[in-house]
């Protein structure tokens, strides 16, 4: 059986594997575009443009164009392939996204200084670390402007790039965080996300040099079309203390210090450890 039949007989998740067996390492990953992003939807569905112009109505000639961004849908056509799709709510805003002009994000420097300079927010994570909690102010795409030791704590190295989207491909990040694949599709999932809306912008261009050599990085990017936009506040991340290896979870919790949402407040209480229990017994 050849490849393109096997991909029509196959659900996603076979899809995936029989893309794994012929390609040692998955392409690099590129800064989401509206065409490109169709396309991979189109194909993970398992369908040709002609077969797919009976979910949505869309021509194939005219698929096409829209696959290769040679032209801009129209938003009604949009909305078509969305609902032949039948895509989750979240790929749906992300490739409204795509559709709409680039966000601006203000450089990592200039956010780091607005923030170091007002006394107030610094002095509140300071007080947040007399009451035990992990605090750090971030960009949208996770680059860390100001933190507090104890956030330093939970991920050793961090200080090197302050960046937290390329720390968790670290190899001290497996070591870690327990639910380390969990955690990292999450994340790759928002820098999907991210990278959409902020495309023109030069931490999406960062990111994406800093983490497309990464093979595990390539390898959640090109398994999975999921994009994700928070983080569900009870989904706890679970880390081994890299100092006595106790194992600890922590509630997350993020949170808008501007309007435009360019400065988040992320802060971390500790729970009870209620992770995998197999390593629980281990530890």
């Amino acid at each position: 059986m050849n490849l393109a039949a096997a991909n029509r007989r196959a659900g996603p998740a076979a899809r995936t594997s029989v893309y794994r067996s012929r390609t040692n390492v998955p392409p690099p990953p590129r800064i989401p575009m509206l065409g490109t992003t169709l396309r991979l939807i189109r194909e993970d569905l398992g369908l040709t443009r002609l077969a797919a112009r009976d979910r949505h109505g869309v021509s194939s000639s005219y698929l096409y164009d829209i696959e290769a961004d040679k032209c801009l849908p129209k938003l009604e056509t949009l909305e078509a392939l969305i609902a032949g799709y039948k895509v989750d709510p979240s790929l749906a805003r992300h490739l409204r996204e795509l559709r709409s002009p680039p966000v601006d994000l203000v450089p990592t420097e200039r956010l780091r200084e607005g923030v170091t300079s007002d006394l107030d927010w610094m002095s509140h994570i300071d007080d947040l670390a007399h009451r035990g909690v992990l605090a750090a102010y971030i960009d949208p795409s996770w680059q860390v402007l100001a933190c507090n030791d104890l956030f330093l704590s939970i991920m050793p190295g961090l200080e090197k790039t302050y960046s937290i989207a390329t720390w968790i491909f670290s190899p001290i990040a497996k070591e870690v965080w327990v639910d380390w694949e969990k955690e990292a599709a999450w994340n790759v999932a928002y820098d999907k996300a991210i990278l959409g809306l902020y495309r023109n912008s030069q931490q999406a261009r960062d990111l994406v040099g800093h983490l497309g050599p990464n093979r595990e990085f390539r390898r959640l990017w090109a398994s999975s079309l999921d994009v994700n936009y928070g983080r569900d506040s009870d989904a706890l991340l679970h880390v081994r203390d890299p100092t006595n290896g106790e194992l600890v979870s922590y509630r997350l919790s993020i949170a808008p210090m501007v309007e435009d949402m360019t400065v988040l407040l992320v802060t971390a209480i500790p729970k009870p450890y209620s992770g995998p229990r197999n390593l629980t017994a281990e530890a």
